[in-house]
């Protein structure tokens, strides 16, 4: 038996049969001066085979954008997510306007009546008692000789004016609550001394020892609408017939203190060696 032996072409080998197969064509390859489409298997040239702005070159214009899609159905509700922290305060904002006055509230009941307290301490004593409006006060007679400093003064004097150069007919005890009244005051002087020098009778209203004169104020705590002050004929010296004299005053007596003391202050202005004896009556009337 014949052995065939399979030849294998080595690359030397096929170099060399291309050239020989080339030299046999000759001229009519030569003549084909492009490799044309009918030379190409269908298919076999790749993207690889080709340069890049060959590539390029072979991709069309984009188009214009065409219609929007219509809308996909509405997917469902996921599950709700964690609550995130919350955010810092904001800052207050203004004042917004007052809002309309509501209406009242139904009044309660009236609560029940509390138990009596305890008796509290018997207070200090008060003041003398406020004269009874329209009753007199009737003084008795008071001595103004000239043995004191108290009560006798100069013809030419304005007095009394003071607590000191005056003599107390009422004693202080005619006390005045806060108030309006009418004062209406009669004074007396007699002379038990048989003599020809001229005197006569002063006297004046005083609230708590300030002398209501209509132009210093009386206490504080009070004023009259004018001068208070009486004024006598001369004092006959036979000793049993009087000089008298009488009038009318408005006094008005302030809150402070719960108020005031009303007096009757007298005084004999005289050119004498001795004074008088004085008697007054007074009827306070309240009327505001």
């Amino acid at each position: 038996m014949r052995r065939r032996i399979r030849m294998v072409p080595t690359p030397a080998m096929v170099v060399a049969c291309i050239a020989v197969v080339l030299a046999m064509t000759g001229s009519a390859f030569a003549a084909r001066a492009l490799i044309t489409g009918a030379d190409i298997k269908d298919g076999s040239i790749t993207r690889a085979d080709l340069s890049g702005r060959t590539v390029n070159s072979l991709k069309g214009k984009q188009g214009k954008r065409g219609p929007a899609g219509r809308d996909g159905f509405t997917g469902a509700r996921g599950p709700q997510g964690d609550t995130g922290p919350a955010g810092p305060a904001g800052p207050a904002g203004p004042a917004g306007p007052a809002g309309p006055k509501g209406d009242p509230g139904i009044t309660g009941r009236v609560g029940p009546e509390g138990r009596i307290g305890p008796v509290g301490p018997r207070g200090p004593q008060g003041d003398a008692g406020q004269a009874i409006a329209g009753t007199p006060f009737t003084t008795g007679t008071t001595p103004i000789d000239t043995t004191g400093t108290d009560g006798t003064l100069g013809l030419g004097s304005s007095g009394p004016s003071t607590t000191t150069d005056s003599v107390d007919l009422t004693s202080g005890s005619i006390f005045l609550g806060p108030g309006q009244y009418l004062v209406h005051v009669t004074v007396s002087f007699t002379d038990p001394a048989a003599d020809s020098g001229l005197e006569y009778g002063v006297a004046r209203l005083f609230l708590s020892d300030s002398p209501l004169d209509g132009v210093t104020p009386g206490a504080a705590g009070g004023s009259s609408n004018g001068d208070t002050l009486l004024e006598t004929s001369d004092v006959p010296d036979d000793g049993t017939n009087a000089a008298q004299a009488s009038g009318t005053s408005l006094i008005t007596v302030d809150g402070f203190g719960g108020g005031e003391t009303l007096s009757l202050r007298a005084a004999v202005r005289t050119a004498e060696a001795e004074g008088a004896g004085a008697t007054a009556n007074v009827v306070v009337t309240q009327i505001g």
